[in-house]
């Protein structure tokens, strides 16, 4: 297989108004077309995205469709689009959102040549100021990054799969993989790539665009399928632990985990007994491991759903 620079994979569902704009966002850049690729992953979109992306395909020749046949949420999407990702570099950008002109080619120069697992860089919400003071840090291991600072919020720094590019040959090399089917799949698969990065180095150029979607799956109310795919995330973080080599990860990973399962208890508490049994029917048996994060109280909430002493 013929490499290129760049692989873009954007997974889409229910984006319509929004999905030519983020295309189009992708192919305003500084370097030729045909160095990079644009993947775009057809989650059975019930809308008319489909036909915009084939419209746009005969404007951008390398503008790729793939369809799935079943709907495998954000994650199954994302692990479609590498296992036809041809580039030496990988971006994850969502449907809803779209990149800054331009962006491209320093992105991929500092990446390439410096051999990185990991480079991450600066995005704004909203109508937030774009950072025009473009500097580069340190070169470190993925865990140095993320914890040296323990005053740091490392669970903001990751931030989601959009932030940053990924070497395809470490991505292969780590076998990382998606959660298919499952809501909030972003944070356990980036801390466990963090973890095992060697090359890790952020670039303080924004270049990503995060649009407020009221209609996402991260600002949507709460409800009790989100709740029960939010505490099997936290499960997950949780056993990511023994990856970690220092005391200070190990600690700090520990308390987003513990403090996380302490907050979610209260609004299982609001939940009527239908909703607690819908949220109990989709946690998975995993919820053992994270016994030791929480008191007896949190527990019972969590994992049962009994809640008349919160």
């Amino acid at each position: 297989m013929e490499r290129c620079r760049l692989s873009i994979i954007v997974p889409f569902y229910n984006v319509e108004p929004y999905i030519e704009e983020c295309i189009r966002s992708l192919y305003a850049q500084d370097i030729p077309w045909e160095e990079y690729e644009v993947i775009c992953v057809d989650d059975c979109s019930p809308d008319d995205c489909q036909n915009i992306i084939e419209k746009l395909q005969t404007e951008f020749p390398t503008l790729k469709l793939v369809c799935h046949e079943k709907n495998k949420k954000l994650g199954g999407a994302r692990n479609t689009g590498l296992k036809v990702a041809r580039g030496k570099y990988v971006w994850f950008v969502d449907s809803d959102d779209y990149i800054y002109p331009n962006v491209l080619r320093l992105l991929l120069e500092t990446a390439e040549n410096n051999v990185l697992d990991i480079l991450q860089f600066d995005h704004v919400r909203g109508k937030e100021r774009v950072n025009k003071e473009i500097k580069l840090g340190e070169i470190k291991n993925g865990e140095v990054y993320l914890f040296k600072d323990q005053k740091s919020d490392w669970f903001y720094k990751i931030g989601g799969a959009w932030k940053q590019l990924f070497s395809c040959a470490f991505l292969e090399k780590t076998k990382m993989q998606y959660i298919e089917g499952a809501m909030y799949e972003d944070t356990d698969y980036l801390l466990n790539a963090f973890l095992l990065a060697e090359k890790v180095q952020h670039i303080s150029i924004t270049a990503y665009h995060y649009r407020i979607n009221n209609e996402s799956v991260t600002i949507a109310p709460i409800s009790p399928i989100k709740l029960a795919w939010r505490v099997n995330q936290l499960v997950r973080c949780s056993q990511l632990i023994k990856l970690a080599k220092s005391s200070i990860a190990k600690k700090k990973i520990h308390e987003m985990v513990a403090n996380s399962l302490s907050q979610l208890r209260k609004e299982v508490k609001n939940f009527s007994l239908n909703q607690k049994h819908e949220y109990i029917k989709y946690l998975t048996l995993t919820i053992k491991y994270c016994r030791p994060f929480m008191s007896w109280r949190t527990w019972l909430a969590i994992r049962y759903g009994i809640t008349w002493f919160i």
